[in-house]
């Protein structure tokens, strides 16, 4: 387990005392802290190992000299790969609403009225009553980067992505937060970013993103926290590099403004080989039933399928046996019968919320979890209202389940219920009530 944290002033130490009593933390562990922008504070990382698997754990984080934080807590991760468990999953979600940030300028796919809040509420409670064990986020985290919007002439862009970490730090210091990397995490837009050299230059190319996550990409060969991998009860999880690193990325070169460098984390060809060696160890293992194989193999990435489709991606999923996909980047919702190029697996369709030995991987976008942006729109017949952004096939043509596709504000839950049961469930932030279900299930 990696805990994370921020301090606006250094340390002598970056320190995590635990134990398996609030009153009682008997082990400790010293990690590593970062700057990538003077004067705007440092963030620790420390990996907590060994743990009792499944057991409640008890935490603080500072330094003997410049003092520690409150205790927190967490459940360490289950002991097996058999164990049931349940993932929040999400992209795209801001930090509050368009009352407490209100925009002067209303720029480049930006709303008026918008709001994250529901969203955020809707985990609260999730998280409170144990419904969740961790969260997804599946790329776009916060929005600093439109901070600017706020007010053109301050630099907003850090305040914004800590107001972002504080608020959600009742759910992140208790359950695990994942996160995959997205196009609003490439650079800051603000005119000063552009201008002064100190925040050009430390602020571009996924800087903040990959000092404030850690993901474990060192256990999984993956780079930073732009790919990597890593097992969970019976699922293999693997979080894909939607932006840079293979022909045609958004940003193999340049970030989402056009202007700064981006991409080039590897090279040329690494990401694409470790996606495919990772899927076939994965595959390899569940059709070999090596010891502690995962019978569910669950990618997902920041852009949907018409993005990541190509360079093999697709034909990779289908051979090696991916499950499930599950993005962001619509501002909406949409869910795809199992499909391989256009073809739909037909047979394993028991009804239109129940697949059942399915051949193919299904598609899910759950990307409307609430943010400053207006809603993306999928080509269609009937045309792209004014000023939106075009996401040519969020899943694949032709596969698409209309009837449950929805603009509402919404997270998805990954039920996982045992080795051959998979049930994902659309939940309305509003009101929690349910807007889609479906169910995967295997013989074996």
């Amino acid at each position: 387990m990696r805990v994370m944290w921020f301090t606006q002033d250094d340390t002598a130490t970056s320190t995590v005392e635990y134990g398996l009593s609030a009153r009682n933390l008997t082990d400790s562990v010293s990690g590593e802290r970062t700057q990538y922008l003077q004067d705007f504070g440092f963030h620790h990382s420390a990996m907590l190992s060994n743990l009792i698997p499944g057991s409640r754990y008890f935490y603080r984080v500072g330094d003997a000299s410049g003092g520690f934080s409150s205790v927190f807590q967490f459940i360490s991760n289950p002991e097996n790969n058999t164990q049931s468990f349940t993932v929040a999953c999400y992209g795209d979600m801001g930090y509050l609403d368009s009352v407490q940030r209100p925009k002067i300028l209303n720029v480049g796919g930006l709303k008026k009225d918008w709001t994250a809040v529901p969203s955020r509420t809707l985990l609260e409670s999730l998280k409170d009553s144990n419904a969740i064990d961790f969260v997804w986020h599946l790329g776009d985290i916060g929005y600093s980067d439109d901070a600017f919007a706020e007010d053109p002439i301050k630099f907003l862009y850090e305040p914004t992505y800590n107001g972002y970490m504080n608020w959600m730090q009742n759910i992140t210091s208790s359950i695990p937060y994942m996160v995959s990397v997205g196009n609003h995490e490439s650079e800051c837009h603000s005119p000063i970013c552009v201008v002064e050299g100190k925040y050009r230059d430390n602020l571009s190319n996924f800087t903040a993103y990959n000092h404030r996550w850690k993901m474990p990409s060192e256990a999984s060969g993956g780079v930073l926290s732009m790919w990597y991998s890593y097992d969970y009860g019976p699922v293999h999880f693997v979080s894909l590099n939607t932006e840079t690193d293979y022909p045609g990325a958004p940003e193999e070169n340049k970030g989402d403004s056009g202007l700064l460098a981006a991409g080039h984390f590897a090279p040329d060809g690494e990401y694409l080989r470790w996606l495919e060696a990772d899927l076939k160890a994965a595959s390899e293992a569940r059709g070999n039933r090596t010891a502690g194989y995962r019978n569910w193999i669950v990618a997902g990435g920041h852009r949907p399928y018409g993005d990541i489709k190509g360079n093999g991606v697709e034909e990779m999923f289908q051979k090696y046996g991916v499950d499930l996909y599950i993005s962001g980047h619509l501002h909406s919702y949409m869910r795809s019968a199992p499909s391989f190029k256009y073809s739909v697996d037909h047979k394993a369709m028991i009804n239109r919320n129940h697949y059942h030995d399915a051949t193919s991987p299904a598609y899910i976008v759950v990307g409307g979890a609430g943010c400053d942006e207006m809603t993306y729109v999928a080509l269609t017949n009937e045309g792209v209202p004014e000023g939106a952004e075009v996401i040519n096939e969020p899943v694949p043509f032709g596969t698409a389940l209309d009837d449950v596709s929805t603009d509402k504000e919404a997270i998805g839950l990954l039920n996982v219920v045992n080795t051959t049961a998979l049930h994902w469930v659309l939940l309305e932030s509003s009101n929690g009530n349910v807007l889609d279900e479906l169910w995967l299930t295997k013989s074996s």
